[in-house]
């Protein structure tokens, strides 16, 4: 077994001990309990995240600038499953976005080169921080021409300036990509204690070039790929809101109506209490005070958002469930079963 499968091995292995982990803390009543809430509803809710992923798997593939001949090594239905699998590989990883990412450059890496496969992964990472901002945005924007009446004045207060702080995330953003990002966070590294130690072992002369290499693929991305940029942007935040049809569906299986705009205002409060607290896996307990407290932003019982987290972590387990799946028979693709 080569050095890549045994990295897809590791990840299918540590995939199979966080789904038992997740079933055992969900609880078998719990489980069944909600399933017969929702009855025949789980399935068009899991359904739901067909309307997103293909979308995601688009953005990441405008940023990826592949030839034909490497449209051919690296299919859309390859990078499809790597979507699938490198979120389900973040949803089980305590750190947000630290498992997924290597898996999809080790995948990437034979096809395109270290340097492409990192560029390409890593520009969609930052893409779908940017696209998180502009949803945020989107979605207090929303809540503050909508629900203006409903609202308590601090939650007003509190949503213009989660505005004003996405608007300055952006800005900062972009900044990062018109003058590079990775070289540095590099030095930024190089200056912590202790830690800098450890980086400066690191910086050997052809590790500093890949670095600088690396980085230019992202300055050209925005200053020389405008249209790329901005398509990969649409996609990705257009995913993100049609994400939202989960709770929609949801929400009418257990017999409350919403309409679109209050399931995005929804997703938006959640998602962002969810990334407060994104150092625990899949934000267990976060989600769903997020989620009570969204729910009754909009007008609806907060004391649904139990049922509500609970069915969408279902729903997640099951995506997890298929993309650990992936890992271990769709490996990194039939390019890599070489060894």
């Amino acid at each position: 077994m080569n050095k890549t499968n045994r990295v897809g091995a590791v990840f299918f292995a540590i995939g199979i001990l966080i789904i038992a982990f997740m079933l055992y803390n969900l609880g078998w009543h719990a489980l069944v309990d909600n399933l017969q809430k929702v009855g025949w509803w789980i399935f068009l809710i899991i359904a739901t995240r067909l309307l997103m992923y293909p979308l995601n798997t688009m953005a990441w593939r405008t940023l990826s600038y592949l030839n034909e001949e490497e449209k051919k090594r690296v299919s859309w239905w390859r990078m499809f499953r790597l979507t699938i699998s490198g979120y389900a590989i973040n949803y089980i990883t305590p750190v947000m976005a630290l498992g997924g990412e290597p898996y999809r450059i080790m995948a990437m890496k034979k096809d395109l080169g270290v340097k492409r496969a990192t560029s390409s992964v890593l520009n969609y990472a930052m893409m779908h921080i940017l696209s998180h901002f502009v949803f945020w945005i989107i979605g207090f924007l929303l809540l503050i021409f909508f629900e203006y009446s409903k609202v308590p004045r601090f939650i007003f207060i509190s949503s213009l300036v989660f505005i004003l702080l996405s608007i300055i995330a952006i800005i900062y953003i972009v900044r990062a990509y018109k003058k590079g990002i990775i070289v540095g966070f590099f030095k930024f590294l190089l200056k912590i204690p202790l830690l800098n130690r450890v980086v400066s072992k690191k910086m050997t002369p052809e590790f500093k070039q890949t670095l600088t290499d690396t980085d230019k693929q992202f300055t050209d991305l925005y200053n020389y790929h405008r249209k790329e940029f901005y398509k990969s942007l649409f996609l990705e935040t257009m995913s993100r809101i049609l994400s939202c049809a989960e709770i929609l569906v949801i929400l009418l299986a257990v017999g409350c109506s919403i309409d679109i705009i209050d399931s995005i205002i929804i997703v938006t409060e959640t998602s962002l209490i969810a990334n407060i607290g994104f150092v625990f896996p899949m934000q267990v307990g976060i989600r769903e005070g997020g989620l009570a407290l969204a729910l009754a932003t909009v007008g609806i019982p907060g004391s649904l958002g139990v049922v509500a987290g609970i069915i969408t972590r279902i729903s997640e387990l099951a995506w997890i469930i298929i993309g650990v799946v992936m890992i271990k028979f769709k490996r990194f693709g039939k390019h890599e079963y070489d060894g």
